[in-house]
C-alpha cells in the first residue's frame, strides 16, 4: 500500500482546520475508513468529499452525529429504490413496444 496515494489525516485536518475530534466521530460511526501507514492514518481521496458534506451538515445544520448516521442510511436506502425503480421502468419498456 503506498501512502501517496492517500491523504494524510493530520495534514488535511490542519489544512482545512477540521477537528481531529470530527474525523474520530466519523470513524466511531464507521462512516469513513482510513489506513494506518508508518503509523499515520491516511483516507482514501473519496471519503473527502464524504466528510466535508458531514462536516457541513453538524457545523451549519447542527445535526448530531446520530442524526447524520440515520440520514446517511435514509439516503442509501432511497438510493437503492431509484435504482430498482429505474431497473422495473426499463424492463417495462420492453412490453410496452
Amino acid at each position: 500500500m503506498n501512502s501517496e496515494d492517500y491523504i494524510q489525516i493530520e495534514v488535511y485536518c490542519q489544512q482545512t482546520r477540521t477537528p481531529m475530534k470530527f474525523i474520530d466521530d466519523l470513524l466511531e460511526f464507521e462512516m469513513i475508513e482510513v489506513q494506518q501507514i508508518e503509523n499515520k492514518m491516511y483516507v482514501d481521496p473519496q471519503y473527502i468529499v464524504e466528510i466535508e458534506r458531514i462536516y457541513r451538515l453538524r457545523e451549519d445544520l447542527g445535526i448530531n452525529m446520530e442524526g447524520i448516521d440515520t440520514l446517511n442510511h435514509m439516503i442509501k436506502k432511497v438510493n437503492r429504490l431509484e435504482q430498482e425503480l429505474k431497473q422495473l421502468r426499463d424492463r417495462l419498456t420492453i412490453y410496452e413496444h
